[in-house]
């Protein structure tokens, strides 16, 4: 008769092979250390290509579909799909969650940046209105919320040079919004 108890040994991820490159846009950086940070499913990852290691991010619980870099370049943002898609903050160094950014959007979420000082992020949702977040992601509230356009959104920024400015991108009509708050 055969034991019905689980096995002692355990699953464990060596590499994640290819790149989310559909319907995505702005999602592969270099972080401080110059190692290659990007995405693949759910899984953040950081590859250093002297070593040729990678390392994984697995705070996410559905496909990841946006990655931002912090000014400061070892922090990221990275936003997922699904029924209750959320956007962990993470330090690419250690590989732990900092912040995790939650009810914010339905769906998914589209596109995420961080401001040039790296207190804020900017969030937009894959719902029918693009709904666009501004995050403290440190406490990880909302500080401010509003409809954003109907056409789907592949990449947010801040402006670089003028404060308390997004500049909103989507592809499908070549547009650009301008958003100050």
């Amino acid at each position: 008769m055969a034991s019905k108890t689980a096995p002692k040994s355990q699953l464990r991820l060596e590499w994640v092979y290819g790149y989310r490159g559909h319907q995505c846009r702005n999602n592969l950086f270099y972080n401080v250390g110059k190692d290659i940070v990007y995405f693949v499913a759910g899984v953040g990852i950081v590859y250093n290509q002297t070593e040729h290691k990678q390392r994984f991010y697995l705070g996410h619980d559905d496909d990841i579909l946006c990655l931002a870099m912090h000014p400061e370049r070892s922090i990221v943002a990275t936003g997922q799909t699904g029924k209750s898609p959320f956007i962990c903050v993470w330090d690419t160094n250690n590989m732990e969650t900092l912040s995790m950014l939650k009810d914010g959007h339905q769906n998914g979420v589209a596109a995420i940046g961080f401001d040039k000082d790296g207190g804020r992020v900017v969030s937009v949702g894959l719902d029918t209105h693009s709904t666009i977040n501004v995050w403290d992601w440190r406490k990880g509230k909302i500080l401010a919320s509003v409809r954003g356009h109907s056409d789907r959104v592949f990449d947010v920024q801040y402006h670089l040079f003028k404060d308390n400015t997004i500049v909103k991108l989507w592809c499908e009509a070549h547009q650009v919004l301008v958003i100050v708050w």
